[in-house]
């Protein structure tokens, strides 16, 4: 076939909130798209193109130890009523915290017939992003301040977690260092 046509879309989208209490909320939203009629094959019948899948999750994580507080997920389009079922599931994450481990353990509630497929990539997902909105929510600028806060954090939130990130490079080193260098003033992290 020397013709590329697009048949399937998936698109993920993450976004982070700052609720001003000291928490973040953290929203996530998957949609599978089909281009052209197809076979959907559990009801045995056609479906014309569109939106085959689209689930929303919020999770409200409490900083800085990355505490599921809340988590709500609505299933808004799902090929199966049944599909629907599952929303509460989502219930389970609430108490997990985003550190080394997450994914096996999002995997362990909400994998295989415990949950969907898709919203436990959705979540996993937005495991990672979460960490992303606990940087942006620390580095943050405020009106007023001088500088950004420095967060209290697990270390092993960025150990290992990516070739930058490696225990032995320089990155990690630099980050031990200075937690040493504070330590040794007398100093925390805050």
């Amino acid at each position: 076939m020397s013709k590329k046509e697009k048949i399937h879309t998936r698109a993920i989208t993450v976004n982070s909130y700052e609720m001003g209490d000291g928490t973040i909320q953290v929203e996530g939203v998957l949609t599978d798209e089909r281009f052209f009629p197809s076979r959907y094959y559990s009801s045995n019948q056609f479906i014309d193109p569109g939106i085959v899948h689209k689930m929303t999750a919020h999770l409200d994580i409490a900083l800085p130890d990355l505490e599921i507080r809340k988590a709500r997920a609505v299933m808004n389009e799902v090929p199966i009523d049944s599909c629907r079922e599952i929303e509460a599931f989502i219930q389970k994450l609430v108490g997990l915290k985003i550190k080394p481990g997450f994914t096996k353990k999002v995997r362990g509630l909400l994998g295989g017939v415990e949950g969907c497929l898709h919203l436990t990539n959705l979540i996993l997902t937005m495991g990672s992003a979460a960490v992303q909105g606990f940087w942006a929510y620390y580095s943050r600028r405020r009106e007023g301040t001088k500088g950004v806060r420095t967060p209290e954090f697990d270390m092993d939130l960025l150990k290992n977690s990516c070739w930058m990130w490696r225990e032995e490079g320089p990155l990690f080193a630099r980050i031990i260092k200075l937690q040493e260098d504070k330590d040794k003033a007398g100093e925390t992290v805050k």
